[in-house]
């Protein structure tokens, strides 16, 4: 008796259909993961770690869904610059000053690994990175309100620190428990452009609407931090609104308009006097302060690299490598520093290749997608220039949905496109041609 494909074929609907199961349930772990990052290390919000659980929980339905599938996507060159920076952190252990201090960093890094990997492996479709977006959108609006709620009963971030038996005065500061203002800060600055984005997109009207709330939400917040670092960076996302608003319909545009006014009156009238003059002292304290001590800290890396240019003092070493001049184990309050001193010149050179392409892959895309990846990496450079960001969640999920991005954005090129980009690349089209198409 001869068996065909088509009696072969009922017997493998049950593993279709599983692994279509098992993919929903993963994404569905991711979503709620990517939602728990702005607010999972506050007990005041029931966080306790919750989006490392639901990370956990993602991964194991993947391992599951590989199995089922016999699928697994191929990595994009910018997940093999990432790779290649988290296995020479690893081989700094072979030299690292720092022993727990590294073994505790590869782990950490390898977790951000498999968060990235994750993105990849779940959001092949641009719907689903939309839905990561508006997840990290949602999470953060949890993490604003909560903050201004915080303003509202008076519970500085003093007062949070005391929660936990620490000792900080920062009565003109407001946050929320278990986070640092400036970490709250960037991670609101860098929402403000995937709300801008999402609102550009067409989508219904009580949705955008939500994200103008945010926007405004977002930016009280950001005041009521009083991380001027954040300040800065938010300046620098909200380049995000001038370049989409000519696509934005024109209740939207009324929309943003109220927005700002909403952001003013904000500043006004909810921001304490206090947090305004620690903002509006910024200028002379780039100019002629410490930075909060900032430039001491950098100062002590700067001399810890001298004596191991090369290879670093190891990952997740900085503080013990600045011991003897502080007498504190400070972190380096800047990432690039952080890199530089922890992993050497070949280290920086892996983070530079990493940008690099990730910014090549960025200006690649669609209009709209391109301003929002080019503001959302600046929005981030000026951030981690005062915070140690290269081991956080927020940095390497933005690493991981760009990735992500870039694939789709070229798989969905139409085949004119295509072919109008193959003949821009050989030199084949006359100037005005492409001009015009540019302007198209």
């Amino acid at each position: 008796m001869q068996i065909s494909a088509a009696m072969l074929q009922p017997a493998s609907l049950p593993s279709e259909k599983l692994a279509t199961a098992l993919e929903r349930l993963a994404y569905a772990a991711l979503y709620a993961f990517v939602f728990a990052i702005p607010w999972e290390q506050s007990p005041q919000l029931g966080g306790f770690l919750i989006g490392r659980w639901f990370g956990f929980v993602a991964f194991g339905i993947a391992i599951l869904h590989v199995a089922v599938s016999g699928r697994v996507r191929k990595l994009s060159l910018l997940h093999y610059w990432m790779m290649a920076l988290v296995g020479w952190s690893a081989l700094s252990i072979l030299w690292t000053i720092d022993w727990d201090g590294t073994v505790a960093r590869i782990g950490t890094y390898l977790q951000l690994l498999i968060a990235v990997w994750l993105i990849w492996e779940f959001t092949s479709a641009e719907i689903r990175i939309l839905g990561l977006l508006k997840a990290y959108v949602l999470g953060i609006f949890v993490s604003s309100s909560s903050t201004i709620y915080n303003f509202m009963m008076g519970i500085t971030a003093s007062h949070l620190y005391a929660e936990r038996g620490l000792e900080k005065w920062d009565d003109d500061r407001f946050s929320i428990s278990g986070v640092n203002e400036n970490d709250l800060g960037l991670m609101l600055a860098l929402s403000l452009p995937m709300a801008i984005y999402l609102a550009a997109r067409k989508n219904r009207t009580l949705e955008s609407l939500f994200y103008w709330v945010q926007i405004t939400a977002c930016i009280t917040a950001i005041f009521l931090t009083g991380s001027r670092g954040a300040l800065l960076a938010a300046a620098v996302s909200l380049l995000m609104l001038p370049l989409a608003l000519p696509r934005l319909p024109r209740w939207q545009k009324v929309a943003a308009l109220a927005a700002c006014g909403g952001v003013v009156a904000g500043g006004a009238f909810l921001v304490p006097g206090d947090t305004w003059q620690r903002i509006l002292k910024m200028g002379s304290e780039i100019s002629q302060g410490t930075l909060t001590h900032r430039t001491l800290i950098w100062g002590a890396g700067l001399e810890a690299f001298r004596e191991h240019a090369f290879l670093g003092v190891g990952s997740g070493a900085y503080g013990l490598s600045v011991l003897r001049v502080l007498d504190i184990p400070y972190v380096a309050h800047n990432t690039f520093l952080s890199v530089l001193v922890e992993l050497g010149v070949i280290g920086a050179l892996l983070l530079v290749a990493l940008l690099a392409g990730m910014f090549y892959c960025a200006i690649r895309m669609r209009y709209l997608e391109r301003c929002l990846w080019v503001t959302l990496l600046m929005t981030w450079a000026v951030g981690v220039s005062a915070l140690t960001w290269d081991y956080r969640k927020p940095t390497w999920l933005l690493f991981g949905l760009l990735a992500a991005h870039a694939y789709v954005q070229r798989t969905a090129l139409t085949p004119s496109v295509r072919r109008f980009q193959g003949l821009r690349r050989a030199g084949r089209l006359r100037p005005r041609v492409v001009v015009s198409r540019v302007l198209e």
